[in-house]
This record gives C-alpha cells, structure tokens and sequence, in this order.
C-alpha cells in the first residue's frame, strides 16, 4: 500500500495540512518542521501525485463526471441532473469515461487533472478497482465526491444505494411467490456492495427458513455474456434453480438468453430479477422485474457535495445510503408446480 499524507502527519505528530504545506513549500510553516516532514516522507518513500496537486492549485469553471459505461446507467435523465445543476451554479461537466479497463480510471483522471478541473465527481467501477488512485486525489485536497460506490477508507462524501435492501427485496419477493431454490449471480463479495447484496439475499432466506447453499452462488463478470455462462452452470445442477437474481440487468439479459436456449419460458419455468434498471429493462420481450436505484438523486446530492466543497465550505467525509425500490414486472412469478424443496 502507498505511503499517504495521513501516514505521514502521524509519524511526524502533525496535521495533514501542516504536512500538504512542507511537501508543497508552502509559507507559514517553521523551516525546521518542514525539513522534518520531508526527511520523514523520504523515509516513507512517499511519493507525490503531482497530477492530484494541479487541481488543488489551478481551478477552472469545468467540474470533472468519470463514469465507467458498462457499469453506471448513464441515462440521459441522470446525465441532464449533473449537467444542468452544474450550469446553474455556473460550471460546465467534462466528461470521462475509464473504458472499463485496468488503469483506466487514473488516466481519466489525469485528463481532468490537465484540464485542471475545479473537482470531481466519480463513479468508480468497482469499490476496489483501484482506490489508490481516487486516495491520493482525495489526499491532495481535491475536491471529489463518488457516487453509486463505497470506497471503503476514502476520506471523502460517497452516495450510494442500498445493496442490503436490494438483496433483501429481491429474495423476499420470490419466497413470497414461493421459491425455495433461489440462485444469485453474485457481485464478488470482496467489495462492499458484494458483501452487502449478499448478506440482504441470505437474511430474507433465513427469515422465511431457507438456506441458500454454497453451490447457488455464482460470482460473474459485468456483461450479459458473463451471465449467459453462470446460469448454464447453475442449469447443470442436479436440482437447478427455480428463480435466479442477477447482480445487474445486463447480467439477467444473459441468464434469460442461456434458459431461452435451453428452452425454459419465463416465468413459467423460472424466474429472473434484475438490478439496476436500466433503460431497457422495460422493453425486452419478458420485461424485467428489477431494482430501481435513485441515480438521480445520488446526482443531485453529489452534485450538492461537491459545490459546497469547491466554495470552501467544511463538508464531512460521510457516506449517505439511498434507499430502492422495487420494480415487479413479467418475469416473475410462482415455481413451476413440478419443482420440489431441496
């Protein structure tokens, strides 16, 4: 893990802003401090994101929206929420995208940062993608608020839906159309949402006294591809799935495709609900029952976030949970009368 400004103020006994003064050679800090905090960053071998730094000392009227496209529905509602909220409070959006690659999000930033954009609102691809990157932004002073993540550890206003409730209401509607073999193609439970999503699903199935085992838990990429293969597993099973949830809509496109294949008609043989809906949730031959998170509240209220942090105003570094909705549509409904318990 790279050495950070907050390792740095608690080994010298320091604040962070006393640090940020020495590394930049900034006034109003004793010589000898300074000397001490540079000789301690060395030590640390701390190395500093000049990019990160060009938006803390060169402001623009462009604030800077990296989205990663696979991931967030950029719908053009919540794209209109951020642009006009932006140009009424005088500001242009500089938008970003990360490609969905490795790597992809830092250089996005740094083409903000040469633009020397006056902040940032992002939206990462995953909660651990790759948060070094938006930890030395934050640490630099930039203004930044992440939106429909949580970043665990960085020190900035996040918003973002709740998973645990999408999960929950998930599950709790197919076992009250009385599903007993329910399946997940799961976010991998190694970021927040994954955990999060996944611990609602199994609370709801242990409320009504149903264990979803090991087996019925497939972690799967971001693509309809990705859901096409897990649910062709899940299909293989011995006692397959009565009902499966996707971990986003584009996942449950590939899971409805892989059933059509095996000649399985939804719902009458299986279920499938969805996350996100997205655009075209609603128009698909089965429309989709799904998860409606409030993205353009999130915007809004980041959008709030970040203005009052590029005016100077004190804003607290907390994370605001939004809660969801649930949307039924066609493609569920009860078990097929064959089906068994497990």
């Amino acid at each position: 893990m790279a050495t950070t400004v907050y390792d740095i103020a608690r080994a010298a006994g320091v604040g962070r802003t006393t640090v940020l003064r020495a590394l930049w050679d900034k006034e109003h800090i004793n010589p000898e401090t300074k000397a001490r905090i540079k000789k301690i960053a060395a030590e640390m071998n701390y190395r500093p994101n000049f990019i990160a730094r060009s938006l803390v000392q060169g402001r623009s009227s462009f604030i800077g929206v990296l989205v990663t496209p696979s991931i967030f529905p950029s719908s053009p509602a919540t794209i209109d929420v951020l642009e006009t909220a932006l140009r009424e409070a005088g500001y242009s959006m500089l938008l970003e995208s990360s490609g969905g690659y490795p790597g992809g999000e830092a250089r996005a930033l740094e083409r903000m940062a040469g633009c020397r954009v006056a902040g940032v609102i992002a939206v990462p691809a995953s909660s651990t993608s790759n948060p070094e990157c938006y930890q030395q932004f934050v640490e630099s002073g930039a203004s930044m608020v992440v939106i429909d993540r949580r970043v665990e550890g960085l020190r900035c206003p996040q918003v973002t839906g709740n998973d645990y409730r999408a999960g929950y209401l998930a599950a709790e509607h197919l076992i009250s159309l009385g599903h007993r073999r329910i399946a997940y193609m799961a976010i991998p439970e190694s970021s927040h949402a994954g955990r999060e999503r996944a611990r609602g699903i199994r609370e709801a199935a242990a409320a009504a006294g149903i264990e979803i085992p090991p087996f019925m838990i497939v972690e799967t990429g971001f693509d309809a591809a990705a859901g096409e293969l897990a649910m062709r597993r899940l299909l293989g099973l011995p006692a397959p799935p009565t009902a499966v949830i996707a971990r986003h809509d584009i996942v449950a496109v590939g899971a409805m495709r892989a059933n059509a294949a095996a000649g399985l008609s939804i719902p009458r043989d299986i279920s499938v609900i969805g996350n996100g809906n997205v655009w075209f949730s609603d128009v698909l031959m089965v429309p989709l029952t799904t998860l409606r998170h409030p993205i353009e509240k999130m915007a809004g209220l980041a959008v709030r976030k970040l203005l009052d942090m590029v005016s100077g105003e004190q804003v607290e570094p907390t994370t605001e949970i939004l809660d969801v909705d649930f949307v039924e549509r066609a493609s569920t409904g009860p078990p097929p009368a064959s089906s068994s318990a497990p």
